[in-house]
């Protein structure tokens, strides 16, 4: 298997001082990969520091996730398994999927199986912790302000 490449697209930079060059190749099975190489060193240094912010930002906000999500574990966890204890897996399937439908009971009963429920249940609120504590009813002020400032990065 080898990839071909084809003729390099060539374009003014974002500055218009010099170049971009685009190259795109694909390999026997259909896909495509595609590269640039950025000719101007305004443009590169630009190019590199708004990939560094970029960068910044998303460690930034998976951080105040992961804090919001250790915040929410550490006060809601038990009450998320608590609702789940002494109901039958169609009547936590039920209560799991209430407006998505996801999962099926079909697969909710294989996953309860392989795992079992209460691996499971705590598997969800690692998941989604967000819809696991509206489901709970609960908004807590604190776990709020996080989820907040991570959307405003």
């Amino acid at each position: 298997m080898s990839w071909e490449e084809f003729p390099p697209e060539i374009k003014p930079c974002w500055c218009g001082k010099s170049t971009i060059t685009y190259i795109m190749e694909m390999d026997d099975w259909n896909r495509t990969r595609t590269s640039r190489t950025i000719n101007c060193h305004e443009c590169q240094e630009k190019y590199l520091s708004e990939e560094k912010e970029k960068n910044r930002k998303k460690e930034l906000r998976e951080k105040l996730h992961n804090k919001a999500k250790s915040l929410a574990a550490d006060r809601y966890l038990d009450a998320w398994i608590e609702k789940y204890e002494g109901l039958n897996k169609k009547q936590a399937w039920k209560a799991l999927s209430t407006k998505s439908g996801y999962p099926s009971l079909g697969t909710f009963y294989k996953h309860t199986k392989d795992e079992g429920m209460e691996k499971y249940i705590k598997r969800q609120f690692e998941q989604d912790f967000e819809a696991c504590l509206e489901k709970l009813g609960i908004n807590d002020e604190s776990i709020t302000n996080i989820i907040n400032e991570r959307n405003n990065i």
